[in-house]
């Protein structure tokens, strides 16, 4: 059973009708108030959040921060129900990119729940996770990184230049986990290779290399890729630097986003 966290400050006949629904179509509600304290002890409790506003909406600063704060360090699926000035409002602290779906009271009470639905639905959980391209000729290597992060990226695998170039003409993906040291096209060649093409030139390359000496690591990083791993690195350092990556990722989109509003 999927569990939803309720956000909302007054228990009206609209937020009763909510939860009803919700349990009534098998899912299961926690309901909290709007305060930060709340937010922090039951961040966990749900991957779905709905925020049901009320008039405190905006005095709620705090807690609409922190609320922003994890949707992008945990990748939250964040869903909005208010009234067209509420919607306004919080689009001054949180960018619309964010949220999964915004609702306009007053709501349709069957629209809502297909969109729960289909945030629910398997397939569509296992698209939202970020794509990894590995390219690497050991292929054993290759299969223990995948074993690794199949978990929480869809993994593709290449062998080669010509065999990465091949998969990534028909698939999108959100990174290249590139091998330095391949023997017959090294990293470098298949570097420019990806930067040449129009399909792959703007997907960021992290190198994965078995040498840590100064000059190994400074021939990489003049390449200016998004990161390199030694490749002695445990699956829970690979994990925790892939997650700080694609937070940062996040962050960047966010800064991003505040500058062109600006503009």
């Amino acid at each position: 059973m999927s569990s939803i966290l309720l956000i909302r400050d007054e228990k009206t006949f609209m937020v009763n009708a909510l939860i009803s629904n919700l349990t009534g179509s098998g899912y299961n509600v926690l309901e909290i108030p709007f305060q930060l304290k709340e937010l922090e002890r039951n961040q966990s409790a749900a991957d779905i959040i709905v925020i049901y506003a009320d008039d405190s909406l905006m005095e709620n600063q705090g807690a609409l921060i922190y609320l922003k704060d994890l949707c992008v360090e945990e990748d939250k699926q964040l869903i909005f129900i208010g009234s067209k000035q509420q919607i306004e409002d919080i689009s001054t602290i949180m960018p619309s990119h964010l949220f999964a779906e915004i609702f306009e009271r007053p709501l349709d009470m069957n629209h809502f729940i297909e969109k729960i639905d289909t945030l629910t639905d398997e397939k569509v959980q296992e698209q939202r996770k970020k794509c990894i391209l590995l390219v690497d000729d050991d292929v054993s290597y290759l299969h223990v990184l995948k074993e690794w992060l199949k978990d929480d990226y869809r993994v593709g695998m290449a062998k080669s230049a010509m065999q990465a170039i091949t998969w990534l003409a028909r698939n999108n993906v959100d990174l290249i986990l590139l091998d330095y040291e391949m023997p017959v096209t090294n990293g470098l060649k298949v570097f420019e290779m990806l930067k040449s093409e129009q399909f792959s030139k703007d997907i960021p390359v992290m190198f994965l290399t078995g040498k840590s000496d100064k000059e190994t690591i400074l021939r990489v990083m003049t390449l200016k890729p998004a990161g390199y791993m030694l490749k002695d690195i445990t699956k829970m350092q690979l994990l925790a630097n892939l997650d700080k990556y694609f937070v940062k990722q996040r962050y960047n989109k966010l800064t991003d986003n505040k500058t062109e509003n600006k503009d």
